[in-house]
């Protein structure tokens, strides 16, 4: 069944929010929907939209959650666009600062699972859990700093094709493009795979 065309210019809305848009005028314009199609955004979304106390279970409530989820969306936009600008205004040292304070955007997680699973990593999947040896201990190599973390924050970094690809071709993931890289240290990408394994 396709998206009722009320509800596809919600998520529209949400995803490519318009010049100058704040949490006031996008309550505005959810205001001129109704219920059931603001719940049925919130569901494209993946958003929970039934809780224990029921409170966000109405109109209010589901405008509330629309309205937080495209504040996220705009800060981690923002915070991208303000990461490249530090990059190519510092220093060196400001450089590896604004590396090292990058934020995790809806790109990264595609990227990581296309690395991950590539004919690179594939075979080695298995060991990413394995007890580290004596010497990795008294080396510090251990979580993201192990060796296996380290390979993948260099490859994450790589312009590569395969990297850069997004199988389905489902209108859902058309605002993904794992081709777009932002930087992550091993630690990062390792707490983005564990967050993503444990959906």
């Amino acid at each position: 069944m396709p998206p009722i065309p009320s509800v596809t210019a919600i998520v529209s809305r949400i995803e490519k929010p318009e010049a100058g848009d704040t949490d006031d005028s996008l309550r505005a314009f959810l205001g001129a929907f109704t219920a059931k199609e603001l719940r049925s955004a919130c569901k494209n979304f993946h958003v929970k939209v039934r809780t224990k106390n029921a409170n966000m279970d109405n109109k209010v409530g589901y405008q509330t959650m629309l309205v937080q989820l495209s504040h996220a969306r705009r800060e981690s936009e923002e915070a991208e666009s303000d990461q490249r600008d530090k990059m190519l205004q510092g220093s060196e040292g400001q450089l590896v600062q604004a590396l090292a304070s990058t934020r995790k955007t809806r790109h990264c997680s595609f990227r990581l699972v296309n690395i991950l699973f590539s004919e690179k990593f594939c075979d080695r999947l298995g060991s990413m859990g394995t007890q580290p040896k004596r010497r990795e201990l008294d080396a510090g190599a251990v979580g993201g700093n192990n060796a296996f973390w380290k390979e993948v924050a260099v490859e994450y970094s790589n312009d590569r094709e395969e990297y850069g690809r997004l199988v389905p071709r489902d209108g859902r993931f058309d605002a993904i493009d794992p081709g777009h890289i932002v930087l992550h240290d091993s630690e990062k990408l390792k707490q983005m795979w564990k967050d993503i394994s444990a959906k």
